[in-house]
């Protein structure tokens, strides 16, 4: 396992990189013809905001790494960080999720089309939550597995850990 240090820059990485291609996908995905600079802009800003105060505060990378261990996924391998991903991934979307949601379509009702009935009704910020997940989850985990190697890279260049093995001295080497 990697120290608290180096967790809280993976965050900033994976947070930076995921905020910047989600709220671009996301954006895409729900038919939007063009971007529009100022609130891409300002989306960017709070997802990567919350995604990175949600990361430094609640250890996720940590914990969906150890979820990753107990499902006997060996560090450093494909399955390890599909694993990881997944947890962190959606772990990740609970916090960003919900708060995105409120950003984006505001907190009381707004009215959406029945797709069975074809007529309005309400909806709170609850059930758009639970179809932003519904909707994009595979979307977030694609992302978050495609961004994993690039913001561990980046945090493993920035945090200096000693390797285990290399931290060792002679005289502290186990015995057969």
């Amino acid at each position: 396992m990697h120290s608290k240090k180096y967790y809280i820059v993976y965050g900033l990485f994976f947070s930076f990189i995921v905020a910047a291609v989600l709220c671009l996908c996301l954006t895409i995905m729900q038919g939007v013809p063009h971007i529009d600079p100022v609130f891409y802009g300002m989306s960017f800003a709070v997802a990567f905001v919350v995604s990175f105060v949600v990361t430094a505060v609640i250890p996720l990378a940590r914990i969906a790494a150890a979820c990753a261990v107990y499902y006997d996924a060996k560090p450093g391998s494909v399955a390890f960080r599909l694993i990881q991903n997944v947890f962190f991934s959606t772990l990740i979307m609970f916090f960003l999720g919900i708060v995105m949601t409120a950003f984006m379509t505001g907190i009381g009702d707004v009215p959406a089309m029945n797709a069975m009935t074809g007529e309005m009704i309400a909806t709170n910020v609850f059930d758009r939550f639970v179809s932003l997940c519904l909707q994009f989850w595979p979307t977030i985990v694609i992302v978050a597995f495609l961004s994993d190697p690039a913001a561990g890279g980046l945090a493993k260049l920035l945090v200096k850990e000693p390797e285990l093995d290399a931290a060792r001295k002679p005289s502290e080497a186990p015995t057969a």
